[in-house]
Formats: structure tokens, sequence, C-alpha cells
């Protein structure tokens, strides 16, 4: 990176970032327009978010491999303009088809450039100043749901749907200007390494071991909340109880906050009580959030304080499982994280995905449906928690 410090590489870096969860939260506030403006369905119009979602989480299996291949600059250059143009094709679009492909393209690009971003990071530092860049670039992804959806109401409303993906083009469009400009080739040739067959090997041989398996099964859970929040909440907030779509985004800043909350809350209490009583901790939140939204639901009808303090303890839950089950999703792969990092970023993002598909099928007409999900999602954790620790109830008590 060229005069590189602390500030400089951080802002340099952070569009790339940017780019997957701008395109993820920016839209949000538009997704019930999508339906009327296409006249489709709301499961339809989920699909440019699960599929987005997909895209990011299969393409870090084959864009690290490529950037090893050809170099950071190179696919640096590729995913921008693919962001750039699968942006453009959604700010043009007259229908959900169109509008699904296009997102997938823009997913592709945003995935490139999150994966080599962290790559180039990778590339320049080690031990603790390679971990401190990391939290600085990870919070940057954190802060996102504070104030993307905010931007992205005040964008349609005062210009049009259309302007929140001109706004992701030129986002695009400065990630292939910084990449020009002020970003250097970090992975020499003498260090590129081909991409083939055995790599996909060594996938499989990860995604099957039991305790990856069972951690990231409850990570990929747990992050589903947080999407189907992503997917249901538009519906929910703008459409049904008629918060304006500027407000909206304010609403949305609350989960943001819930999830820098619990991220940073489930960092300290990981310290002093391990992964176990973490996961367990975040399970109980979440079982406690999913049937408070149906108890206060079928007691006091539908509002937004209904919705929304159940949603923050069953998010807080889910940050502390997020979190701790990732890290023991990884722990056993200390010689190829790398290689372990994106098996499970396409386990973690697939899984939410799929959950929030199948919760879009039906229809968006109060929290009931979000509650339940929150339940079974609780309880599938539980038993993947339980299996993870041999399924035995004096081991559990052992915690204690």
């Amino acid at each position: 990176m060229k005069n590189y410090n602390t500030s400089r590489f951080i802002f340099t870096l952070a569009p790339f970032v940017f780019s997957f969860a701008f395109g993820l939260d920016i839209y949000i506030p538009v997704v019930p327009e999508m339906t009327r403006v296409f006249h489709t369905t709301p499961a339809l119009v989920q699909l440019t978010l699960s599929l987005f979602l997909l895209a990011n989480g299969l393409g870090q299996l084959i864009v690290g491999p490529l950037s090893d291949q050809f170099g950071r600059r190179a696919i640096l250059y590729v995913a921008s303009a693919l962001f750039a143009i699968g942006s453009l094709g959604c700010a043009l679009a007259d229908n959900i088809i169109f509008m699904i492909i296009a997102r997938v393209v823009s997913a592709v690009g945003s995935c490139g450039m999150l994966v080599v971003a962290f790559a180039i990071v990778r590339d320049l530092f080690s031990g603790n100043e390679s971990a401190r860049m990391f939290s600085l670039l990870n919070g940057a992804i954190g802060i996102s749901p504070i104030f993307a959806p905010i931007i992205g109401g005040y964008l349609a409303l005062w210009l049009g749907w259309r302007s929140v993906f001109l706004f992701l083009v030129l986002l695009g469009v400065l990630g292939l200007a910084i990449t020009k400009w002020a970003v250097l080739e970090t992975h020499h040739h003498e260090r590129r390494v081909k991409l083939n067959v055995a790599i996909f090997q060594r996938y499989w041989q990860i995604m099957t071991l039991r305790t990856f398996f069972c951690y990231a099964s409850i990570t990929g859970l747990s992050l589903s909340i947080f999407f189907c929040f992503f997917s249901v909440s538009p519906f929910i907030i703008i459409d049904i109880l008629k918060i304006s779509i500027q407000h909206f985004g304010y609403c949305f800043a609350v989960f943001g906050m819930v999830i820098a909350f619990g991220s940073l809350t489930a960092g300290k209490i990981v310290v002093h009580w391990g992964l176990s009583r973490t996961i367990l901790i975040g399970i109980v939140l979440l079982f406690i959030g999913g049937a408070g939204m149906l108890i206060w639901y079928y007691a006091a009808g539908l509002s937004l304080f209904g919705f929304l303090i159940p949603m923050v303890v069953a998010c807080t839950g889910a940050a502390f499982a997020v979190g701790a089950g990732a890290a023991g999703a990884l722990e056993p792969f200390a010689k190829i994280a790398g290689t372990a990092a994106a098996a499970f970023g396409v386990f973690e993002f697939g899984l939410a995905a799929i959950v929030g598909g199948i919760l879009m099928r039906f229809p968006v007409t109060s929290t009931v449906s979000y509650g339940i999900c929150i339940v079974i999602v609780a309880v599938l954790s539980l038993v993947l928690f339980l299996m993870l620790r041999g399924n035995s109830v004096g081991r559990l008590r052992s915690m204690r």
C-alpha cells in the first residue's frame, strides 16, 4: 500500500468492505416497494436478499484461490467492475427476474472485494497487528446496519428507489479508482498458487468434521435471525405499522446497535465463561426472544415495541452464538485457517439464506412467523449443541 499508515490503510480498504455491508443493508427500506414496482410476491423479492447472501458465501470458495493464483489487484478490478455493473443492472431493472440476476452479479463482485481486502491484510500483517487490522475492518461491517438503511430510506424518498442502486454503482466505481491509484500488488508471482481440485477435497473434509459441522450450523442458524430480520422488518414496520420509509432506518439502527452491543459483550463473556457457556446463553436468549415475541403478539396484538423488544433479546442471543460458534468452528484448523474460513463462510451464509427463504414463503402479516422461526432456530441450535457435547446432561451440569 502506498505510503502506508493505519488510518490511510483502513480508509483505502473500507470501500471494498462496505460493498457487502451496504449492498445488503442500504436496500432494506425499499424491499416492500419492490413488490409493488414489479407486481410480484414478497417471496420473490426476498430472493434478491437471500441469493445476494448465498452468492457471497459460495463465491468465497472460488475468489480466495483465484486471488492466490492471479494476484490481488486483478481480482479487485474484476470484482469492483462486477459490483458496479450488477448494481447498475438493478437500477435499470424493469422486472423481478432481471433484478434477481443483477443482484447475483453484484453479490459476486462484493464477495471479491471483501475477500481480497482481507487477503491484503493477511499479506501485509501478522500477529497482533493483523488482528488489529481485521478488527478495524470488521468494525466497518458491523456499523453498516446503523446508518446504511437511513441513507437508503432518504435516497428512496428524495430520488426514488433506483437511486439506492446508483449509490452502489458509485461505490463500485470508487473501488476501481482506489485499485488503480492506491493499491499495489501484495501477492507477488513467487508466492502464487494455482487453483486445483485438491482444494475442494479439503473443503469437503473440513465441512464433514463433526466439530466444524455443529459449530458452523449453530452459527448459520443464529445468523439467519439477523437475516430474517432484514427480510421481514420492512414489511412489518413500513407496510403494516405504517412507519415512514425514512424513519424505518432509525428503527433499523436499533438492530445495528444490538449487534454491536451483543458482539462486544459476547467477546468479554467468552473469555471468562468459555465457548460452551456463551453459546448456551445465546440459545437461551434466542428462545426467550422468540417465545416473548409470540406471547406479546397474542396477548397485546401487533405493535412496534412488541416487535423490537423481543427482537433485541433474540438478536443479542444470536450475536453471542455467532461469535462463539465461529471461534469453535475454526479452532481445529490453525494450519489451514484461510481455507477453513472460506468453508465456514459458505456454511454460515448458505444456511442463513436457506432459513430466510423458507420464512418468506409464509405471508408477512404479523410477527408470528418470525417468532416461530426464532423458537425453531433455538431448538435446533440446542440439539446441535447437545450433539457437540455428547448429548450428556451430566456434562452440561459440569459447566456450572
